[in-house]
């Protein structure tokens, strides 16, 4: 190890399948690649410590990252609606376009993560809840860690996303235990000043988990044409706070039809102009991988005002229910200093 920090062994480090990964510049070096990992050198992820990697567990979690669809990232076009994401920022690829979603391999280094999670642990408590809905849609344990603690990791996620420190929230940790989840739901919050809101979220998997846990993006975009017809799988525009998933149980003489959701809520009477064909995306936890989307407007946008909570309805999201135990460290960013969550608790003093 280059730099004395500890090793857990069952979990194996993330390394190109070659001989040799040594950090520079936070740099992959790749000898001799095989034409079979051509496409794994192309995820432009890197490795932190000298070490030589068992290839098949090496292999086992580039397959994770290669499941995704790899959209170039030449194709980005930062808008006047959303926060921009810094395109020259290591181990950033795309995986989904309109909205964007991007992943970043290795954002945080095994030491890191095992130290936000021991940080973290001594901690937690029961994790808020929406008004009228209990612990089925949401029954994790999280702590929010004191600034101080972790500016450097902080300093990553500002030039992440070109915007100072002052605009993150403190650093939230959470875990979720078997059978643990956090049903569909929007990241925005309510009650906030100026039309701004979180636009930009920043989660990273601690660990790396094999079963269950997977975070769903649940309302993208979808060519596919609705039929109208009853059991159909939709989207559907609920209370104005994002478009959630259901199927139309029943069709109404006035042309209107009644809209059952996944989690279980009903909707009756809805124009059809609120209906529309969706897609889903799942992204497994992999330990220090990133995962970054832009789920409110920015206040300068006109969309800020014509949504509630300034939110963009297409990133409704889930975390599955855990079967694994899971630990994921959350990073919410405003466009100015954060109006929410700005301090968390002292712990154990490490500064990361």
């Amino acid at each position: 190890m280059s730099h004395g920090e500890p090793l857990d062994p069952a979990i194996p480090s993330l390394c190109l399948g070659t001989s040799l990964c040594r950090r520079q510049d936070r740099s992959v070096f790749v000898q001799q690649p095989s034409p079979k990992r051509a496409k794994i050198a192309a995820v432009n992820t890197y490795c932190d410590d000298e070490c030589d990697s068992d290839d098949a567990a090496a292999r086992s979690l580039y397959d994770r990252l290669l499941q995704y669809t790899d959209i170039p990232l030449s194709e980005y076009r930062p808008d006047s609606h959303h926060l921009a994401a810094n395109m020259h920022y290591p181990g950033l690829r795309a995986i989904h376009k309109d909205p964007w979603i991007f992943v970043v391999s290795n954002l945080l280094t095994r030491y890191e993560c095992q130290q936000l999670i021991i940080k973290a642990s001594m901690h937690m408590t029961e994790s808020a809840r929406d008004a009228g809905r209990g612990a089925t849609h949401r029954n994790s344990r999280d702590c929010r860690i004191a600034r101080g603690e972790t500016m450097a990791l902080q300093s990553k996620y500002s030039a992440l996303l070109n915007v100072p420190i002052e605009n993150l929230e403190a650093v939230k940790v959470t875990r979720y235990d078997h059978g643990q989840l956090f049903t569909n739901h929007v990241d925005p919050i309510a009650d906030t000043a100026a039309f701004e809101n979180r636009v930009a979220t920043l989660f990273v998997y601690l660990n790396t988990v094999d079963n269950g846990g997977e975070t769903r993006f649940l309302s993208l975009p979808s060519q596919r044409q609705l039929e109208y017809t009853v059991g159909e799988k939709v989207c559907c525009l609920l209370n104005g706070e994002g478009d959630y998933p259901g199927q139309i149980t029943q069709l109404n003489a006035d042309g209107t039809v009644d809209v059952e959701f996944d989690d279980g809520d009903f909707q009756p009477g809805t124009p059809r102009s609120e209906l529309r064909a969706y897609e889903t995306l799942s992204v497994k936890p992999l330990q220090g991988m990133g995962v970054l989307f832009f789920p409110a407007f920015l206040p300068s946008s006109p969309f800020a005002r014509q949504f509630v909570k300034q939110l963009d309805r297409y990133l409704v999201h889930e975390s599955c229910p855990a079967i694994d135990q899971k630990f994921i460290h959350q990073q919410w960013v405003w466009p100015n200093r954060a109006q929410s969550h700005f301090e968390g608790l002292v712990t154990n003093g490490v500064c990361l």
